[in-house]
């Protein structure tokens, strides 16, 4: 029996259809254990026009996805403001296991694939919906401190920073000017 070769570099194969109804699951306020699974920086998005910033994506021991964002250094910082921004990176990246400073993208790439415990905090925000204007409370998750891994970490919720008396006054005010007007949400038609 003669055997054909499958030349299978001459295959065209297609890439399977990524399922639509997996949505990621972001972390809420805590401590977690996390590995770091990749870097973005502020220059990687699309008109981003705001401070610079590097960003580590984390994923949790049960598949809940973080980022943990560090503001970069400006010729125009402060001394005691570069200073906080260099030390928290350089915490995260140490508390991370990394050993090899020599230049700032060896440090990062050493830093993909460990594990870091770190805490996230909530700030909300008055924020309004997009299709019906109607405000809103927002609300924002943050990385504020890390640990080596296997060492303690404590979540302590003093840190969250929810609406202040005067941003819950200014929101019932116009959230009632928002309904005063007649505006509601709108209905939605039944498909048949």
């Amino acid at each position: 029996m003669s055997i054909k070769a499958f030349n299978l570099g001459d295959i065209q194969t297609t890439k399977p259809k990524a399922q639509s109804n997996t949505k990621k699951e972001y972390v809420t306020e805590g401590a977690y254990r996390c590995k770091i699974t990749g870097m973005t920086t502020s220059q990687d998005k699309e008109n981003y026009k705001g401070s610079p910033f590097i960003e580590f994506d984390v994923v949790t021991e049960d598949n809940k996805n973080g980022r943990c964002r560090f503001w970069v250094i400006k010729e125009t910082d402060p001394p005691k403001s570069a200073e906080w921004k260099a030390k928290s990176l350089k915490d995260f990246l140490v508390n991370a296991g990394v050993r090899n400073f020599a230049t700032d993208n060896e440090a990062f790439d050493e830093a993909m694939g460990k594990w870091i415990n770190v805490v996230f905090t909530f700030e909300e925000y008055l924020t309004t919906n997009r299709d019906t204007g109607e405000p809103k409370i927002g609300k924002m998750i943050r990385y504020r401190w890390s640990s080596k891994d296997g060492e303690q970490i404590t979540y302590n919720p003093d840190y969250n920073k929810p609406l202040s008396p005067e941003d819950k006054q200014q929101y019932q005010y116009l959230l009632e000017q928002h309904n005063a007007s007649g505006s509601s949400p709108l209905e939605e038609e039944a498909p048949f």
